[in-house]
């Protein structure tokens, strides 16, 4: 893979993470705590497979509030300067109304989603997709799910909110 960067690639500040991003389309630009960039281009089966995610998502908004956020959204999940993007996430409004309240909902917001779902891209180990949902899942996200679609396994971690509905099979096969 090769990415065109004007100047060199060195990412300090929210800023330089956003900038490198808008530059660079087609890929997705994540910062690890240790400050290590992690950068991960969607094939286009991958990007239908994520939409289909959102959509889901969004239907669950339509009914729960909150909002819902695609696989360009980075959370700031902390510690450090970690920078991380689900492939969808949904937040409830109370924990939005939070965040606007403390003056912290500008930029990578400080928190991990409430739910959030995670799909293998070609390029992955699905080991390593696991224990991104195991990240949020430690910091906050009360519900986050893995999806392989080669191998069609389902990885699922905390509790899922009773109402709401994924149809994982419409995901693997998007």
């Amino acid at each position: 893979m090769s990415i065109a960067l004007k100047g060199p690639l060195v990412i300090v500040t929210d800023d330089d993470l956003v900038r490198v991003s808008e530059e660079n389309p087609g890929y997705r630009f994540e910062r690890d705590e240790d400050g290590t960039i992690i950068v991960s281009p969607t094939h286009t089966k991958g990007g239908a497979k994520s939409g289909e995610a959102f959509a889901q998502l969004y239907l669950y908004k339509k009914r729960a509030g909150g909002n819902v956020y695609d696989s360009s959204t980075g959370f700031a999940i902390g510690p450090g300067v970690r920078v991380l993007s689900p492939d969808a996430a949904w937040v409830s409004q109370s924990r939005i109304d939070a965040l606007a309240a403390a003056g912290k909902a500008d930029g990578f917001w400080p928190i991990s989603p409430d739910v959030m779902i995670e799909v293998k891209s070609a390029t992955d180990r699905f080991a390593v997709t696991v224990r991104k949902i195991e990240r949020f899942i430690a910091r906050g996200t009360t519900y986050a799910v893995a999806i392989d679609p080669e191998t069609r396994e389902v990885v699922e971690r905390g509790t899922k909110p009773d109402d709401l509905e994924l149809d994982f099979d419409a995901i693997i096969d998007a």
